[in-house]
């Protein structure tokens, strides 16, 4: 196996990672008075903390922007991947490039759905 197309593999497979975990951060709420950066600060303020409703803007498309991202990392993935499958086919390199190339298309196409979904389908 050539370094270029085993390079190749482990950087796609690196940046599919990147975009699993960037999707996943989105799903965190984004409110600072549910996150921990304002506890000491919620200790001492007196009284309940303001009203917020999740769908109020950016909390709202917080996660839909970080999905979009995701989405275009796994598409740069995918789109390395295949280029390098046609450049390098030999015998070891077909099976490793094509299983990494299958991964960010599954990758990729999860991405998709996720996004094109409606916000009101968002969990």
């Amino acid at each position: 196996m050539r370094f270029e197309a085993g390079f190749v593999a482990c950087y796609a497979l690196v940046m599919l990672l990147g975009a699993v975990g960037l999707h996943r951060l989105g799903r965190k709420d984004s409110s600072a008075w549910t996150s921990r950066a304002l506890a000491g600060h919620r200790r001492q303020a007196p009284g309940p903390p303001p009203e917020t409703d999740p769908a109020d803007w950016p909390h709202s498309d917080a996660g839909r922007l970080h999905t979009l991202v995701a989405l275009v990392i796994a598409a740069a993935s995918l789109t390395l991947t295949l280029v390098e499958l046609f450049r390098h086919h030999n015998a070891i390199e077909l099976p490793v490039l094509a299983l990494t190339a299958l991964a960010a298309a599954a990758a990729l196409t999860h991405l998709t759905t996720q996004f094109t979904r409606k916000p009101e389908d968002h969990p």
